[in-house]
């Protein structure tokens, strides 16, 4: 079982080879089940859990899980205070489980799983605003459909980029715009094709780019310069984004200007 606490998120990949007798969890959570399945008895309700399927359990539900499979594979996200004061406050409910099978939103949760674990700079950022979408979507709130794009949006893109390394929590980018946080991570996608914390990755891995084509620095350094933990996740990263590893990527740029 892996575990990542990001502020008032718990993400757990978690693993279940027996039923649970009735009990609750004092938080709120969703789960995302990846494989097996399992069914779950909550109120005078029966409900079959099973892969792709997406659960919202409102704090204190009260519920018994029997084994359909042998294990279960899942992940959950335990949801703390001031995540049922942004849903509450943009109308998503807290006090009824949800559930949804939508193919968008299951895949959209599934980008939350390799973040458990991770330490890089802006991860936090990526888990609160995919966790604000997904929220958003699940409860139906949808952004408004501004035809052009709000003029904070040019701010918000800013206040990321004046630190790359360590970029501002979600709720701290939603006060400096003045707008909600799941109405902003929603908008974000909408007018930016991406989750604002997956646009201050690409722009930390394109600072990185431009180091590494510089050539002033060992590529050890431009790693270290970039916020990478060593110089093996920086080559993987570098060489999902360019398709080249940094030192392949240094060599043909040397090769054009020959």
């Amino acid at each position: 079982m892996r575990t990542t606490t990001v502020g008032d998120l718990t993400l757990t990949d978690v693993r279940y080879t027996s039923g649970a007798a009735r009990h609750h969890h004092e938080r709120a959570y969703f789960s995302l089940i990846s494989r097996g399945a399992f069914e779950e008895r909550f109120g005078r309700r029966l409900r079959l859990c099973r892969p792709g399927l997406l659960v919202f359990h409102p704090p204190g539900e009260s519920h018994a899980q029997a084994l359909r499979t042998g294990s279960v594979s899942a992940l959950n996200v335990e949801l703390g205070p001031s995540w049922l004061t942004r849903m509450r406050e943009h109308g998503v409910p807290i006090d009824q489980p949800l559930e949804s099978d939508d193919p968008g939103l299951v895949a959209l949760t599934s980008r939350l799983v390799p973040q458990i674990g991770r330490r890089a700079p802006g991860s936090r950022l990526v888990i609160e605003s995919l966790t604000a979408e997904i929220l958003g979507r699940m409860g139906r709130a949808a952004a408004p459909r501004e035809r052009h794009m709000p003029k904070w949006m040019c701010d918000v893109g800013d206040l990321v980029d004046a630190d790359l390394m360590q970029p501002p929590d979600l709720a701290a980018i939603a006060t400096a715009a003045g707008v909600h946080p799941v109405y902003l991570a929603q908008a974000f996608r909408r007018f930016r094709g991406c989750s604002l914390g997956e646009y201050a990755r690409r722009r930390r891995l394109e600072h990185a780019r431009r180091l590494v084509a510089a050539g002033h620095l060992p590529l050890v350094e431009v790693a270290s310069e970039a916020g990478f933990s060593d110089q093996s996740h920086f080559t993987r990263t570098f060489k999902r984004f360019t398709g080249l590893t940094p030192r392949q990527y240094r060599t043909f740029l040397a090769f054009k200007t020959r």
